[in-house]
């Protein structure tokens, strides 16, 4: 077997700090993760990770940018919603396909610290990105399904809080989850019966 280049090793280096960092924020939160406890979670020196990072902002932003790449290249190899429905549930699988709790430790974060917002806001507005009702065109073709469908994505949101906060599903998500998709039905029967608008 080929040993593996010296970029191959700081790759996989960074890779390994980055992992570790994302899993010790999914079991601690944002609080209780340090350089120390990233390095010892890694098997790996302090060394390696001021080699690789200025400190656990950039290693936070570099996670959450790793989390929303993956999220990303996912939701490109969907196909694309026919139906506001659709919309409705692809939604639901982007939000849920990342560990919230992660995302949820990120935004109390940021909004408390100017240094981690520096560096992480812009991962976060690549990620509201993904989910506005901007990035479908022709899909919500009027207001009120624009309204509907910011309605549905921020209860949407909220359940994952709930997820994040409750260590799982809640007991009412089906519930709330099967209400989001009746009423996206009722607009697409609307959209469909009274025509996009030109």
């Amino acid at each position: 077997m080929a040993r593996r280049t010296q970029a191959e090793r700081s790759a996989a280096t960074r890779e390994a700090v980055i992992e570790a960092a994302l899993e010790l924020l999914i079991e601690c939160g944002w609080a209780g993760v340090t350089s120390v406890a990233v390095c010892a979670r890694a098997g790996l020196s302090r060394g390696a990770f001021v080699h690789h990072f200025d400190g656990l902002p950039q290693l936070f932003a570099s996670a959450l940018e790793r989390r929303y790449a993956d999220l990303a290249a996912e939701a490109q190899a969907r196909p694309r919603p026919a139906s506001v429905a659709d919309l409705v549930t692809q939604t639901w699988e982007t939000i849920t396909a990342i560990d919230f709790k992660v995302v949820i430790e990120a935004w109390l974060a940021a909004a408390n610290d100017p240094v981690l917002r520096t560096e992480i806001g812009p991962v976060i507005e690549r990620f509201a990105k993904l989910v506005h009702p901007d990035q479908r065109p022709g899909l919500l073709v009027d207001e009120p399904a624009q309204a509907f469908f910011l309605m549905a994505r921020e209860t949407m949101l909220g359940l994952s809080l709930g997820r994040a906060t409750n260590g799982g599903p809640l007991d009412h998500e089906k519930r709330v989850l099967e209400q989001l998709l009746q009423l996206a039905h009722e607009h697409d029967t609307r959209i469909e019966r009274e025509g996009a608008p030109t």
